[in-house]
């Protein structure tokens, strides 16, 4: 760039400038050798001066690519999922699932702290470890944990579907759960809860569909009660399955996982089993956008879920099953690599990223 910027500049500061050029090119004085000479610098000097002022933008601009998140702490070989900040950005509480497949299934609401720089190891909540937990979300002031659990309800105490309760903080740390109770939780399955600072709720719900039909609903708290919840329009709900919502506080961005046709392709052929990728939507003029799927690497062939934005807003989390593994292999792997893979942290199974927040282009 710099050679060109030079060439460029001795252009206009040696002279060469239209009256000059011109008067140069139609003089008798100079040859027809000199005057092709002068012509071909010219149009090489304009070429290379157009290439620094158009194409150096593009050679500027590096693209910005997820990096695990406190790998080995919070990150590790295990399955994790489902993370959210208290206001400080000091505490992260997420999700760990176990790895086997049989029923009843177990995953673990757990949390790791802030302290000089660096996350501590991570431990299961005090109100987590007995049933199947997950989709944690920690409200905008810092005073209640929602997530969702199959255990039992006090009307349904023998029931095997998805509902939403909350922690509330106290002095003494946490309370026990409490159901959020209708009209958010249904007959149906009730998951991903979200919240925004006036206490609307976005969650999941197959309340209009078949059991596992999960779409994204949401309800405004008014005068303390939760109004009927609305199904968002097809601008969100456009996918076999809408999941995972995450409203900014302000109502004004939100970022949910989707299955849908778009889906990557793997090896050119698609993928073994449904997988699902990032959207996003911004509300405009009280409307939402129709949804784009997230850019920027933060998609792959692998399913991707459960986003959430720092407290500081400089960085945009979420989990994925990315792997170090591209289908076929070449050059084909040794025992001595598939042992290295399938015991690293980026090994299939769910790990927590982050990227930076330039990366949802809000403002497209």
């Amino acid at each position: 760039m710099a050679v060109c910027h030079q060439t460029f500049e001795n252009c206009l500061v040696n002279g060469w400038n239209p009256g000059i050029l011109s008067s140069v090119l139609r003089s008798k004085e100079y040859g027809v050798k000199t005057r092709q000479y002068y012509l071909l610098a010219i149009l090489t000097a304009l070429v290379l001066a157009s290439h620094c002022l158009f194409a150096a933008p593009a050679l500027l601009k590096t693209d910005i690519v997820p990096e695990l998140f406190a790998p080995g702490v919070i990150s590790t070989t295990m399955d994790e999922t489902a993370g959210t900040f208290t206001p400080d950005g000091r505490s992260f509480y997420f999700v760990r699932r176990a790895a086997y497949t049989t029923t009843p299934a177990i995953a673990i609401i757990c949390v790791s702290y802030l302290r000089d720089g660096k996350w501590g190891p991570a431990e299961v909540v005090p109100f987590s470890g007995t049933y199947l937990d997950s989709s944690p979300f920690v409200s905008p002031d810092g005073n209640r944990i929602y997530f969702a659990s199959k255990r039992p309800t006090q009307g349904a105490p023998k029931a095997k579907d998805w509902n939403i309760f909350y922690v509330q903080h106290t002095e003494s740390g946490w309370s026990d759960p409490s159901e959020i109770g209708s009209p958010i939780n249904g007959p149906g399955n009730d998951t991903n809860p979200a919240l925004t600072a006036d206490g609307t709720i976005y969650f999941v719900s197959d309340r209009d569909g078949q059991p596992g039909q999960y779409h994204i609903y949401c309800s405004a708290l008014k005068n303390g009660r939760y109004e009927t919840p609305k199904k968002l329009g097809p601008e969100i709900n456009a996918g076999e399955a809408d999941i995972n919502p995450y409203i900014a506080s302000d109502e004004r961005i939100l970022v949910f996982a989707s299955y849908r046709k778009d889906a990557l392709l793997a090896g050119g052929a698609q993928v073994a089993y449904p997988r699902a990728d990032l959207y996003i939507s911004v509300k405009r003029d009280g409307r939402w956008t129709q949804a784009r799927r997230l850019e920027h690497a933060i998609n792959t062939t692998a399913a991707e879920g459960n986003p959430s934005i720092s407290p500081d807003g400089k960085w945009f989390y979420f989990t994925s099953e990315r792997s170090l593994f591209q289908v076929p292999v070449r050059p084909k792997l040794t025992t001595a690599e598939w042992e290295k893979h399938v015991t690293s942290i980026e090994n299939g199974v769910g790990n927590v990223y982050r990227t930076a927040i330039e990366s949802l282009d809000v403002s497209r």
